[in-house]
């Protein structure tokens, strides 16, 4: 990896933040490319450069990334699959990229991407060097430790959690004794755990899984604030996550909100 400055292409959320902030720390400059209306404008305060590029305009983040002369870039945040899959506003370079896809599962969309920008030139690399710190070790509980029954619904969950990632249809599974509630689709984590709520009346637990042979340049699963904090608020018993595939943001702060909110997060 080149020690002077390399490329991020941002979406929403803090993974992008904490990416950068890590980097500032090791005297890593970075140029980031973001997102218009998605890309915390934090990043401004944390970037060497950023480039603002409006939503699935493939063609002009492309051109500027040729223009940015950076040779290696990392791909971080939230971008809603549904938004591709509207096949609204896209660009022409998007338009020819979906064409010759054989599908347009989450997996197959960024790794399309991912060949045109290596096509430019540019390696897309890892962000793992930099938010190594961020990935919870297995074993790890954060919180109080749940009980018999709340484990065995997450040690079930967590099974059914792996398949759906196998077949990349989501990440996560809200289940209650022994029954799942809700799967992930296309709405994103927080719909599901919200759909999976509704069903349940409470009392469920959130079970989040990476693919079986996980790249750590795509898609990572996450678990940050706001998800503890919907899980309790909704009624939830306990959320659990596999480890050394997840990143928690981050975990002293996720440790003392699940504490406080009495809500066990483990890494199975």
């Amino acid at each position: 990896m080149q020690e002077s400055r390399i490329g991020l292409l941002a979406g929403a959320g803090e993974l992008p933040i904490e990416f950068l902030k890590s980097a500032k720390r090791k005297g890593v400059k970075v140029t980031t490319f973001a997102i218009t209306g998605l890309t915390d404008k934090r990043v401004e305060e944390l970037s060497e450069e950023v480039i603002w590029i409006k939503p699935i305009k493939l063609g002009k983040f492309l051109k500027e990334l040729k223009k940015s002369g950076v040779r290696e870039i990392a791909v971080l945040g939230k971008i809603e699959h549904k938004e591709a899959l509207k096949l609204k506003n896209l660009d022409l370079t998007a338009i020819k990229l979906i064409a010759v896809l054989k599908d347009l599962k989450p997996e197959s969309l960024i790794k399309g991407v991912f060949r045109e920008i290596e096509k430019s030139g540019v390696k897309v690399i890892s962000p793992e060097l930099f938010l190594k710190h961020l990935l919870i070790p297995s074993g790890t509980v954060l919180g109080p430790q749940p009980d018999k029954e709340t484990l065995k619904d997450m040690k079930f969950g967590m099974e059914i959690a792996k398949r759906i990632a196998e077949m990349d249809i989501g990440q996560t599974v809200v289940v209650k004794m022994g029954t799942v509630i809700a799967v992930e689709g296309v709405e994103g984590t927080d719909r599901c755990i919200e759909r999976g709520a509704e069903l349940s009346s409470g009392g469920f637990v959130v079970c989040k899984a990476a693919r079986p042979h996980q790249d750590m340049r795509i898609d990572v699963p996450t678990v940050g604030e706001k998800t503890i904090k919907l899980v309790k608020e909704l009624g939830g018993k306990g959320i659990a996550v596999e480890g050394n595939k997840t990143f928690v943001i981050t975990p002293d702060r996720i440790g003392e909100l699940c504490r406080r909110q009495k809500l066990p997060l483990i890494a199975l």
